[in-house]
């Protein structure tokens, strides 16, 4: 993840984890939202436009247009706007340490035990 995905994107993942218990690679694979910043070497400076990724249901993208909000979902080589990432978490589980990853889907990256 880089430029204004990048925070909105560890974001997501983060609450992931600690709000809905996933594990790393559930975190990562879960879908994201975008809320746009616009483009400037394309002319095009200020973008509100909250961008879904699919596998977000077109329920939730016609409630938030119902809210005056403008939607678009991605799809395909598009969600390339989402970005990538890695996850590796230590955490304690019956007092042993414990390692999981993840890897994202939308990236060629891959999280392998040693």
């Amino acid at each position: 993840m880089g430029g204004f995905m990048q925070p909105q994107g560890h974001v997501q993942v983060l609450l992931n984890m600690l709000t809905f218990k996933y594990n790393p690679q559930t975190a990562l694979d879960a879908p994201r939202i975008c809320i746009g910043a616009g483009l400037p070497e394309v002319g095009k400076v200020l973008d509100r436009t909250v961008y879904l990724e699919e596998g977000i249901g077109e329920d939730v993208a016609d409630a938030l247009a119902a809210l005056g909000h403008e939607v678009q979902i991605l799809r395909g080589w598009e969600r390339g706007l989402f970005g990538r990432g890695q996850v590796i978490r230590c955490h304690e589980e019956d007092g042993k340490l414990v390692y999981s990853a993840g890897s994202d889907p939308r990236g060629d990256g891959a999280a392998v035990p040693v």
